[in-house]
């Protein structure tokens, strides 16, 4: 015999499947009653992304080609500390090819949520 508290949590996972019988209701003051949370006005990750801009790009890869730069002086790579040189010139790279990559993925992710709003 299950007990009470296996009772209601079968009863809840049938009730969230969609298994109960139609014009089923649990008594109001019984523990079968469902407790339910309040529906959410949104889904979740429903959030509208930004229109892309180079501006905001050239800042994304600011932030991150700097970050690479400290980075590549304080951690040693390969055993040997890099010099300021190598590692600017990889920061420069680095910023290089995540700018338009990254305006590019903005523009792809706001493209797509436009093509759900009107379909």
């Amino acid at each position: 015999m299950a007990t009470k508290k296996q009772q209601r949590r079968k009863y809840q996972r049938a009730q969230g499947r969609g298994r109960l019988y139609e014009g089923y209701e649990p008594q109001p003051g019984s523990d079968d009653a469902p407790k339910r949370k309040p529906e959410r006005s949104l889904p979740r990750g429903a959030r509208v992304p930004a229109r892309p801009t180079w501006m905001r790009s050239l800042k994304r890869g600011a932030l991150f080609a700097g970050g690479l730069f400290l980075v590549t002086q304080v951690v040693p790579l390969g055993g040997t500390k890099n010099t300021l040189a190598a590692s600017a010139v990889q920061a420069v790279s680095f910023f290089v090819f995540l700018v338009p990559f990254g305006y590019l993925m903005d523009a792809f992710m706001y493209n797509r949520w436009l093509k759900r709003q009107q379909g």
